[in-house]
């Protein structure tokens, strides 16, 4: 029989609860001030369809994401293992596009390194919630 701390078994929610609450964040900030948004990379966005655009993908969509991640979070389970994978790949994907598009599309803002650093941490906090989940074996029986 294996020991595994309490504290163990609660990391994975943790990690899930960060992940719904950065997607819900940024999500909110793009719907509320997409102009705003972009800004720091240079792109200035006319007003009308184009921020409309940008409010429902941008925005829409992120917080969609969030909120799914929250009701993983919230059922538990194995509910929490999809939730973790789902933010292990979305964070994943967009590490790797955002290296892809700064290695072809130079020259790039400093703020580009900072989003490139900040997906990779989460995808691998992500991951780090799936392995302690797998290790103390809570996924099936949380509630």
């Amino acid at each position: 029989m294996s020991y595994a701390p309490a504290v163990s078994s609660k990391y994975p929610l943790g990690v899930l609860w960060v992940c719904a609450l950065v997607f819900l964040i940024t999500g909110a900030l793009f719907t509320v001030t997409p102009q705003d948004m972009f800004a720091p990379i240079g792109l200035a966005v006319p007003d009308g369809a184009a921020v409309t655009e940008l409010r429902a993908v941008y925005g829409g969509l992120e917080v969609a994401i969030g909120l799914f991640l929250a009701l993983c979070a919230r059922r538990r389970g194995v509910a929490l293992e999809l939730g973790l994978v789902l933010g292990f790949l979305l964070l994943s994907a967009l590490a790797a596009y955002r290296a892809i598009g700064m290695s072809v599309d130079k020259p790039q803002v400093p703020l580009m390194s900072v989003l490139l650093v900040l997906e990779s941490a989460g995808a691998m906090l992500a991951l780090s919630g799936i392995l302690v989940l797998a290790r103390t074996g809570t996924a099936a029986g949380s509630r």
